[in-house]
């Protein structure tokens, strides 16, 4: 199944309000409130990431307890930090800084961080298995069988990218796969979907 965006990312500070959808070495700007895309596509070499980092990433995530103000972009086994004050991406770091088990080593599908009751964790996606992990602690548990997210059909067997809602969508999880997308709620667990990723009004060839 083609993936139509690598991965997608909730802006911080200055950003907030915005996400960010990434594919390939191109992103576009979300605006929650209204609810389409309102800028671009441009180049990732923006975000003065390194390296092979502006050919485009794997996954983002921001971060949570004292890491809070930093994002992190993550490629095969290495990841960056991107701190959203000063707009500067740190040089690569190995992946197993990160305390995942061996078989996310090489790397991961998505990443979220998790709301409400699950506030404080951040939860990495590889094919039909999850790992959680501690902000406060850095350790992990799992990996685990997706089975307990309730996702519908194909995105049992992995997803591409998580973003979580923002605004009026606060408290949602969105799961993408190929030209889909599922919602779900932190509060209750119910999903719904799949739904066509054409609904988020993404721009160029993102989206599409």
């Amino acid at each position: 199944m083609a993936y139509i965006f690598d991965t997608a990312l909730n802006g911080r500070g200055a950003y907030a309000g915005k996400a960010y959808f990434f594919r390939d070495d191109r992103y576009v700007r979300y605006d929650w409130a209204l609810d389409r895309a309102d800028y671009g596509p441009f180049y990732v070499s923006g975000w003065n990431l390194p390296g092979a980092f502006t050919t485009g990433v794997d996954a983002a995530l921001n971060g949570g307890a004292q890491h809070q103000g930093k994002a992190y972009f993550f490629r095969g086994d290495k990841y960056v930090t991107y701190d959203w004050n000063t707009n500067q991406g740190s040089d690569p770091g190995p992946l197993s800084q990160w305390n995942l088990p061996p078989s996310f080593a090489s790397g991961i599908d998505t990443a979220i961080d998790g709301q409400g009751a699950y506030a404080g964790k951040a939860y990495f996606f590889k094919d039909d298995q999850y790992v959680t992990y501690d902000w406060a602690t850095g350790q992990t548990e799992g990996p685990s069988p997706q089975s307990p997210w309730s996702l519908p059909g194909t995105f049992r067997r992995g997803v591409h990218a998580a973003l979580n809602g923002e605004g009026a969508h606060q408290g949602k999880a969105y799961f993408f796969r190929g030209p889909q997308y599922v919602r779900r709620y932190w509060s209750t667990g119910a999903v719904q979907g799949p739904i066509h990723i054409s609904a988020w009004n993404l721009r160029g060839a993102i989206g599409s």
